[in-house]
């Protein structure tokens, strides 16, 4: 069993300027996952697209810097054909899905990657999601569908959840990506619901609250029971 225990950072901790960055490495994910409209709700949900920006801040040049891409859509097992919602809100189409590997294999090439990224795990690297969905619930709940093939490891078991950082820098609690985009006035790039493209956005509020001194820190965190 999984329980979610969550961090609450000191606010001025947070956005105080001249303290260092705990962390060099920030991988940004944002996954997508089976669903339908509703009362005809999808149980269990299954992760579809699994796409990863690894960013590095460059505090020279006051922003964080894209150094490699993972990105893969992933084979459902339960729920094999998507719902026509379900496409029109991803813009996931049934070939994608069909025509990729399951989860676990999905996830032991992102392991690989990320091991070849933080040089064995040495570097101190985090995941950055919005919200804590994507890892308190839905990657938790995936991996229960390959007991046999997947042990969660120990660099998905902490994250950073933006909205929680955006509140403390910005004053306010955000409902979204596309909300957080709107108070900093900045330009949406791609579909919200689109995986990748969310993390291109995520990483542009980083940006935004690097440049209010925001100090990116660990939210969350999964503790085994």
């Amino acid at each position: 069993m999984f329980i979610r225990s969550t961090d609450k950072p000191n606010a001025e901790s947070i956005t105080r300027p001249n303290m260092s960055q705990p962390y060099t490495k920030f991988f940004v994910l944002d996954f997508e996952a089976t669903c339908d409209n509703g009362a005809h709700l999808l149980k269990p949900q299954e992760i579809i697209e699994f796409p990863c920006i690894l960013v590095e801040l460059n505090t020279a040049k006051g922003g964080f810097e894209v150094v490699s891409i993972f990105h893969s859509y992933v084979k459902p097992i339960i729920h094999t054909v998507l719902t026509e919602y379900c496409t029109q809100l991803t813009g996931i189409t049934q070939d994608m899905v069909s025509n990729s590997p399951p989860f676990d294999d999905v996830f032991f090439n992102f392991c690989n990657w990320h091991k070849d990224h933080t040089n064995m795990g040495k570097e101190k690297s985090i995941i950055v999601t919005s919200g804590n969905w994507d890892i308190g619930n839905m990657f938790i709940e995936q991996c229960k569908l390959f007991p046999s093939t997947i042990k969660i490891p120990e660099f998905m078991c902490t994250w950073i959840n933006i909205k929680k950082l955006f509140a403390l820098t910005m004053g306010q609690y955000p409902l979204g990506i596309k909300s957080m985009l709107k108070t900093t006035n900045s330009k949406q790039f791609g579909n919200i619901h689109n995986g990748i493209d969310d993390c291109v956005n995520i990483i542009t509020i980083m940006n935004q609250l690097s440049q209010r001194g925001c100090v990116f820190q660990a939210t969350n965190k999964i503790i085994s029971v």
